[in-house]
């Protein structure tokens, strides 16, 4: 696995598509979750924005589509914080990420894939027993259970909104229910 070798335009384009933010269409299983995380955490870490993809990818789309981005999201943090560990609105983790607002939510997910989507290095035999070192793309689980990115957002949003009352907030969460679309 590895990123895309293209420019950033290119690449933002490679992305808006359904592939990345519909879990409920076909072309979800065109690709592991894993080299979906590889693919944009390469872009993430070039410099661009899936704020700006995803913007794009909601604007060519109907509600039936656009539903599912949040909950898309969602299954890419969960998979690179809490790795293997099933989800269930009864673990915290998940509560407090859907407290999270549309732009929180997308830098939250910028940031794990900066942190979690990495270049390694592997070594492979030819036919003739000569072996070649190569470079790879994985998604680390050696930060699993890691909510430091997670809190630095929440402490921000705290800083920004000291007038929000904390059961408020704690009832974001609850949107994730009773509101179909949320992007």
């Amino acid at each position: 696995m590895k990123p895309l070798d293209c420019d950033l335009k290119q690449y933002e384009a490679c992305l808006a598509i359904r592939d990345f933010w519909d879990d409920c269409g076909h072309e979800w299983t065109y690709k592991t979750l894993d080299e979906k995380l590889v693919i944009l955490g390469g872009f993430v870490q070039r410099g661009g924005s899936l704020k700006r993809v995803i913007k794009r990818y909601a604007e060519e789309r109907s509600e039936i589509y656009r539903c599912r981005i949040h909950w898309v999201i969602f299954t890419y943090i969960w998979r690179m914080i809490m790795v293997d560990e099933p989800m269930s609105d009864f673990n915290p983790m998940s509560r407090r990420i859907k407290c999270l607002e549309n732009d929180e939510l997308i830098k939250l997910l910028s940031e794990e894939l900066k942190k979690c989507v990495k270049e390694t290095c592997g070594t492979r035999y030819d036919r003739s027993g000569k072996h070649e070192v190569y470079n790879y793309w994985i998604v680390s689980n050696e930060y699993q259970y890691d909510d430091s990115a997670l809190d630095k957002i929440e402490r921000k949003h705290w800083r920004s909104n000291p007038d929000e009352p904390f059961g408020s907030y704690l009832f974001k969460a609850e949107r994730w229910d009773w509101m179909k679309c949320l992007f």
